[in-house]
């Protein structure tokens, strides 16, 4: 079972989430998704993973955190291979917080 995370985001912010997947020696040939999710189950964005050796970057950006509904949903990132072999390594929630200025320059 993987790790529980809280991650609090403003709209319109950018950020990087990583997750170091264990008990592999390599990700080679393997896909990762991070799937932001409202509890009934709707989907409100997913993420592609980068992957390099057994680390995986989600990258969070601007443009969409921007359309992100303020409130506190769930997410789950999955890595898995050609065989099936799926591992959800980070879960938790993900708060998606009012900003009070946008683009600022």
């Amino acid at each position: 079972m993987g790790a529980e995370q809280y991650l609090s985001i403003k709209q319109g912010d950018a950020d990087t989430l990583t997750d170091t997947i264990t008990g592999l020696d390599s990700l080679a040939g393997y896909q990762a998704k991070m799937y932001i999710y409202k509890s009934d189950g709707t989907v409100i964005d997913t993420l592609t993973g980068i992957i390099s050796g057994v680390t995986v970057t989600y990258e969070l950006i601007n443009e969409s955190t921007k359309a992100y509904p303020v409130g506190t949903y769930e997410f789950e990132c999955k890595v898995w291979d050609s065989s099936d072999h799926v591992y959800s390594d980070m879960r938790g929630l993900i708060e998606i917080q009012t900003a009070h200025e946008n683009d600022p320059s």
